[in-house]
């Protein structure tokens, strides 16, 4: 498996998330919906974009995330912290750092041996399986595809 074939999935489902935030008016993009806006949404995939080149490397270092400490809190700590550090509320800028984000973390997977990918390195994950960057790259794309069926059904209430 090469790291084009790991990574596609989170792409698409990158791409699919952001060409609805495009599709939204300014009004819907800064409007609460259930407890965050999509303004909210794309602050924290920003912070994960970014935070999982770290949390791969804790991995190779044969240590758990530091994320998975804040699970038990449904990572509320993390998230807050992502909505706050990334406080644009231009659609555009958010946009921009999303993008830039993601190719960031799209060239570090793409710079790893085939065999990292699935490494643990000894990790395991909170729920006991091994820990690997496969696993945070299936996790992360499974968290826009989530995110895009939210703000969908929200759209139309």
């Amino acid at each position: 498996m090469t790291s084009q074939d790991v990574v596609l999935p989170l792409k698409s489902a990158y791409q699919d998330f952001a060409k609805l935030i495009l599709s939204l008016s300014d009004e819907q993009f800064l409007s609460p919906m259930d407890d965050w806006s999509p303004r909210d949404v794309v602050a924290h995939l920003v912070g994960w974009n970014n935070f999982m080149i770290e949390s791969s490397q804790s991995i190779f270092a044969g240590k758990p995330p530091s994320y998975y400490d804040d699970a038990p809190n449904d990572y509320s700590n993390i998230n807050s912290g992502f909505v706050q550090k990334h406080s644009s509320r231009s659609k555009q800028e958010l946009l921009v750092e999303l993008e830039s984000s993601m190719q960031k973390f799209e060239s570090f997977i793409s710079s790893l041996p085939a065999e990292e990918l699935t490494a643990s390195h000894g990790v395991l994950h909170y729920s006991g399986s091994p820990a690997s960057v496969t696993r945070i790259i299936n996790s992360l794309a499974g968290d826009y595809k989530h995110h895009t069926r939210q703000i969908v059904e929200w759209i139309n209430r």
